[in-house]
């Protein structure tokens, strides 16, 4: 069972920027790794241009995201994942425009070519075009804001998410 979880960074204009994350989501997990190896803004957003969906997070100073196909060795000796896996070849990006919008799940997904993705319905005899939301899903939300600083928002027992937290409140237990 995988735990899936979305990962933003805030943009210079205020936007934040996401890639999606299959596995290990928890805080124990994905959020021990950005603590630990993704304090860097800039190695965040080079993870995040690479506009695709991840199977896994790796530790590997350079960000490298492969497809698991290519069988490569996959552990370092200290047995953390090296390397970022890919889920697919498909391009998407996830845009919110603040924290409440990640929160309650309605960012918005781009496609390869930064456009809005969605698809198209008729409702009241028009055709109207309806925006992919966020997925809700997602158990964690980690966000990184322009200081470097991370946060998380977890799932409460009703489904809905918490307000951000600084996540090392959660890693210093």
């Amino acid at each position: 069972m995988s735990t899936r979880t979305a990962i933003f960074k805030e943009q210079a204009d205020g936007t934040f920027q996401d890639i999606y994350c299959q596995s290990d989501g928890y805080i124990e997990g994905v959020g021990a790794m950005l603590h630990d190896y993704y304090q860097n803004p800039d190695k965040v957003q080079r993870l995040i241009d690479y506009k695709k969906a991840l199977s896994s997070l790796g530790i590997s100073e350079e960000v490298q995201i492969i497809d698991y196909s290519q069988n490569p060795d996959v552990f370092n000796e200290d047995g953390n994942i090296k390397y970022c896996f890919s889920v697919n070849d498909l391009t998407e990006q996830f845009v919110a425009k603040d924290l409440e919008q990640i929160r309650t799940f309605n960012y918005l997904t781009c496609n390869e070519h930064g456009e809005m993705a969605g698809y198209r319905r008729t409702i009241a005899g028009k055709d109207t075009f309806v925006p992919f939301r966020g997925s809700d899903n997602n158990g964690y939300l980690y966000v990184q804001k322009l200081s470097g600083q991370w946060f998380v928002s977890t799932m409460k027992s009703d489904g809905n998410m918490t307000k951000f937290k600084p996540l090392n409140l959660y890693l210093e237990k």
